[in-house]
């Protein structure tokens, strides 16, 4: 019957707005959830990084193009030229050329660490889209509960608006006959104004969270979104209760995203300094050469090898570098794990503290407040209480609500975190 309620009042709040919109859509969070991992934008760029790591993969194994050049190519003949045969014919009589083929060898195994080095890029790309995977995926459901509980808080406010103004109007007939004192008429006019204010407030707020909840969803800026929990609270709350803090502690330092990629990060640094080693050991270059011509033989073929001395360039600075670097990663890795452990233990807190208050809450009282609040108003009317009576109810009414509301919106929110940081499904 409440949520039956709940729906009729939130349709007469989205119902003016979505006049002016040329599309209103409804989505169960589920729902919702699929058009969000089918359409994020910033999903579907992330997810590109892996192919593109790949194709680095791909390049990684290829071997260097063999190198062909052509000189000494003469031009003309004079006195001085040697007499030598044409090559074919009557073409190139007394001329000379030379042909050199040209192949670079890699050393120490060079090739297959770039590859290895590529593969673990790789891993750390697909780590890096899990986590960018699970931090939207977080950010998507608490905007999702940021904007269900506006929505079920601009209900409320139109509802108590509703009872006010019926309530003013009430008083302003009784002002008329002189029943009642023109101050005791503007206390109720000031929180006809204080209501308006925070219905225009909470207003700025869920356009906010539409705009937000409309890039995450890809979808145009003429769309009103209304969404709907199909997921009963008591049952969330059951669920999240039977995973104490170190089981959580556990599928954090397995599973989160950050971590592992924070653990691929450290390995590419130690491919990285694999490859600047073997860079220290010189490439050969083999070549196989062909003059014709050009010296004592008509077809003179030989064989090259080439080869930098080191003498002076070791690759001391590159390989120190990245060794650095895997100092580095192994810190930033201890350090994102204290960091996850940490927020772990305070999200659990958190958590709980917001369930407690929520389990707290008397949902029977709740549920008969709308129906209280207006047999109040006709009490007042009917001077059967005072006006500070009135309003202390009044007031404990919308905090009462308020703070109901937002205990599901927190648990909500720091379900998603939790999720996010363990990498799992709570």
């Amino acid at each position: 019957m409440k949520r039956v309620l709940f729906l009729f009042l939130y349709l007469a709040v989205i119902l003016p707005v979505a006049e002016a919109q040329t599309d209103t859509v409804r989505y169960a969070l589920p729902d919702a959830e699929k058009v969000f991992l089918e359409n994020n934008l910033s999903l579907l760029a992330g997810k590109l990084e892996i192919p593109i790591a790949e194709a680095k993969i791909l390049q990684a194994r290829a071997w260097p193009n063999p190198n062909l050049s052509i000189g000494d190519i003469q031009f003309y003949t004079n006195g001085t030229t040697a007499s030598a045969p044409p090559l074919f014919g009557n073409f190139w009589r007394d001329r000379t050329f030379s042909a050199q083929l040209e192949q670079l060898i890699y050393t120490a195994r060079k090739r297959k660490k770039n590859i290895d080095l590529e593969s673990r890029n790789k891993d750390l790309a697909a780590s890096n889209f899990m986590d960018l995977l699970q931090s939207l995926k977080a950010d998507f459901r608490q905007t999702e509960a940021s904007l269900l509980y506006l929505q079920q808080i601009q209900g409320d406010q139109l509802f108590q608006l509703g009872v006010v103004n019926t309530l003013l109007k009430a008083q302003q007939a009784m002002l008329k006959q002189g029943n009642i004192s023109q101050t005791e008429m503007y206390r109720i006019k000031a929180l006809q104004i204080s209501l308006q204010s925070d219905i225009n407030e909470t207003h700025e707020d869920l356009t906010a969270q539409q705009e937000h909840l409309k890039n995450l969803l890809a979808l145009n800026s003429n769309v009103y979104l209304v969404l709907d929990d199909p997921i009963a609270t008591s049952d969330m709350v059951t669920e999240l209760e039977q995973h104490p803090l170190q089981e959580l502690l556990t599928q954090a330092t397995q599973h989160n995203a950050g971590i592992m990629a924070a653990q691929q990060q450290k390995q590419v640094s130690v491919a990285a300094l694999t490859v600047e080693k073997a860079n220290r050991v010189p490439d050969l270059s083999l070549n196989v050469n062909y003059d014709r011509a050009g010296n004592d033989q008509l077809n003179f073929m030989g064989a090259g090898v080439s080869m930098d001395l080191p003498f002076f360039n070791r690759n001391k600075g590159n390989i120190k570098a990245a060794q650095l670097a895997v100092q580095q990663s192994d810190l930033l890795e201890k350090n994102k794990i204290t960091e996850v452990n940490n927020a772990v233990v305070k999200e659990w807190t958190d958590l709980h503290k917001a369930i407690g208050l929520y389990e707290s809450i008397d949902t029977d009282y709740l549920d008969k407040l709308d129906t209280m609040v207006e047999g109040i108003s006709r009490n007042f009317v009917s001077r059967n209480i005072s006006l500070l009576e009135f309003l202390d109810f009044f007031s404990s009414f919308r905090d009462s609500k308020q703070q109901y509301y937002a205990a599901i919106r927190n648990i909500s929110m720091k379900k998603a975190t939790l999720n996010y940081l363990t990498g799992t499904e709570l």
